[in-house]
């Protein structure tokens, strides 16, 4: 009695080789199971994403961006709530397809419009699969409709990927009977950023320069 005791105390101790192979071959296969499901998940991300690319028109660098003349969104593709795996918005069916950035080898570079006053350029970076890298508003954000302001805002992007955002603004005090005088001001608000060539887009927060 004792003996058989002990030989199953010993068995439980150490275990059958039969269930422990069982729980290998089970673990390998629930592993196995998972990579396939994330490798599908990834190309139906890719095909979908080479979709959403297509509304996006080719850019040439140097590229300037002059928001001002952004009126009209006739020659642009809508960004769908459908296409918010890719760009949210808060204003989905608002927002355009401005363009592509050349040269895709390290990263896909899509410029789109959000909704304001004056529409805003954003930069979004993805990689070639479609997962995002980095994503920055483009515009200085200074320019609106006031008494006595007027603002004239263009957005570079250099050819090596350098960015340069300036608003030239003039503005004064008024009062009920109109703009007051000698109160003119005449400056600029800019950024200065640069696209990397992982994709990462760093850009400086709004600095202001007084001209003469």
């Amino acid at each position: 009695m004792n003996k058989n005791l002990t030989l199953i105390y010993f068995l439980l101790l150490v275990g059958t080789p039969g269930c422990e192979e069982d729980k290998s071959n089970n673990k390998h296969h629930r592993k196995t199971i998972a990579n396939s499901r994330k490798s599908s998940q990834d190309v139906t991300r890719k095909v979908l994403f080479e979709r959403f690319t297509r509304k996006f028109k080719p850019l040439t660098l140097p590229l300037t961006i002059k928001t001002l003349d952004i009126q009209s969104t006739a020659a642009y593709k809508p960004i769908m709530d459908k296409d918010s795996i890719f760009i949210h918005s808060g204003y989905p069916n608002e927002t355009w397809a401005y363009g592509m950035l050349p040269d895709t080898s390290g990263s896909i570079q899509l410029v789109w419009l959000a909704p304001a006053e004056i529409y805003d350029p954003v930069l979004t970076t993805f990689t070639k699969g479609g997962q995002k890298i980095s994503e920055q508003h483009l515009s200085v954000g200074g320019c609106g409709s006031d008494c006595c302001f007027t603002c004239d805002e263009y957005i570079y992007i250099r050819k090596d990927r350098s960015i340069y955002s300036v608003d030239s603004i003039k503005s004064c005090t008024c009062d009920e009977s109109g703009p007051k005088k000698n109160t003119m001001r005449k400056y600029i608000r800019y950024r200065t950023g640069k696209i990397g060539e992982d994709g990462e887009i760093s850009l400086s927060g709004v600095q202001e320069k007084k001209l003469k």
